[in-house]
């Protein structure tokens, strides 16, 4: 197989509005660490492109934009791309030209706070930096056409305890409300997979690594930032010169460091943690190229991509209404509920949502599969179970960021990952049901790959 990688940075010139918290009410006063746009092209019997960019997201105005690009240029099809964000809050939520696949939710980066109203954004320097992402991505793709080399895909992990769930239990069938308390005892994936590229002299050329955390809870929220995430990719490219890391969000929805989490509690985490917490994930990374088993994928490659429809309930005015009017609740909370009524009352409401999902096989006996949203943990582990004895990478947060993708016994539960959907101009909390329309459409889709 041939490899080829390229990245840039993407960090905005000027201040921007942040996305990620709600009390956030004015735009960025710094930055950080510089955001990336990173571009592996894969090689075999077809080419394959994986991006990552470190923003918290996008809608699928962003991705079908930048997809169309590529393939009108290169000829790789939809399936053929994953455009994977690190989450990190510390980053823009991302939209393209494309008005009517655009996410409602009252967002631009040139704005200064939230409102209650949906229309009125002027969203020309969210097109200005979507047209300057997808030029970058495009570019990066040119150059990588021109420099691939010969070398071998290989696949290994270990288990980290580098995050930690979110969700404790209540003791009464429920799950903690906010503040989120620690549930160390709680089963998450904590499988750490790494996808290692070498040369024909087998030199580590290329470190794409794959587990679910927020990139979330620092003390300086007003700052740009790559958060964990890169701290861990630059230790690694400095522990293996001439090599690039790229970091795969997986499924980690209500997933948040370990390092944040205090007896009973989360707490912040100063900038000088959140760095060691990312060298040490790297550290772990490290010791694996060097010490772990890895296995030699055959790269035959074979792609798909679906896009059922999951479903929401239909929620009434009344719903929301105490929330809208209530002075207890937080600014955003009140704003989001206004605009759910305005838009249940003028019929802009969406009550399904389409949700891409993408399913790779490597070779076969190794598995990737991609999902938009914040997906559970629980669906990770889920997926795994049933794609045995194949290694299955899972991801996350990949082709869009549309909302949480809450499990059956997530719904049953409640708690923030469930019933936030209301920030997304989606009209109630999702049906249980999508689990199963979920898992139905992976395990077709398998199927129809392996025969």
């Amino acid at each position: 197989m041939r490899f080829s990688y390229a990245s840039e940075t993407m960090t905005p010139e000027q201040p921007v509005f942040m996305h990620g918290f709600g009390h956030r009410s004015e735009k960025s006063v710094g930055v950080l660490d510089d955001l990336y746009v990173k571009v592996a092209l894969l090689e075999a019997n077809k080419r394959l492109l994986i991006v990552t960019l470190d923003a918290l997201g996008s809608d699928i105005s962003f991705v079908n934009g930048v997809k169309d690009a590529l393939q009108e240029r290169f000829g790789l099809q939809h399936e053929d791309v994953l455009i994977n964000f690190s989450h990190t809050h510390y980053s823009v939520y991302l939209t393209g030209e494309d008005s009517s696949r655009r996410l409602p939710g009252l967002y631009s980066i040139a704005q200064s706070g939230w409102s209650d109203r949906n229309d009125g954004l002027d969203y020309a320097e969210d097109v200005k930096l979507f047209r300057h992402i997808r030029d970058i991505i495009v570019r990066l793709v040119e150059d990588c056409s021109r420099n691939m080399v010969e070398g071998d895909l290989q696949v290994g992990s270990i288990q980290s305890d580098f995050a930690v769930s979110r969700r404790r239990p209540d003791g009464k069938g429920g799950v903690e409300s906010k503040p989120w308390k620690p549930y160390y005892e709680g089963e998450i994936d904590k499988e750490l997979l790494v996808l290692k590229l070498t040369d024909t002299a087998g030199a580590v050329k290329g470190i794409l690594y794959n587990y679910g955390c927020h990139p979330t809870g620092m003390t300086d929220y007003m700052k740009l930032s790559n958060d964990f995430v890169g701290h861990a990719s630059r230790l690694l490219e400095a522990s293996f010169p001439g090599a690039f890391a790229m970091f795969l969000q997986g499924c980690g929805g209500e997933l948040k460091p370990r390092m944040g989490a205090d007896g009973d509690g989360f707490r912040p985490l100063s900038y000088e943690e959140i760095t060691e917490a990312g060298q040490g994930l790297g550290r772990e990374i490290a010791d694996l190229l060097r010490e772990g088993e890895f296995r030699t994928v055959d790269c035959k490659f074979r792609t798909a991509l679906v896009e059922p429809l999951l479903y929401t309930e239909q929620a009434p005015t009344a719903f929301y209404e105490p929330m809208a009017n209530s002075e207890a609740a937080p600014p955003f909370y009140r704003s989001a509920a206004r605009r759910t009524i305005a838009a249940i009352e003028d019929g802009t409401i969406q009550d399904r949502l389409p949700h891409y999902i993408a399913l790779w096989h490597l070779d076969a006996d190794t598995r990737l599969v991609a999902m938009e949203g914040e997906v559970s943990t629980e669906y990770s582990l889920l997926i795994k179970r049933l794609l045995q004895p194949c290694t299955t990478l899972t991801l996350g947060y990949t082709n869009g960021v549309c909302s949480y993708i809450p499990t059956r016994k997530m719904i049953a539960e409640g708690g923030y990952e469930t019933t936030c959907n209301f920030f997304f101009n989606l009209r109630g909390n999702f049906v249980p049901e999508i689990e199963d329309i979920i898992v139905g459409q992976i395990v077709r889709t398998e199927e129809a790959l392996s025969e």
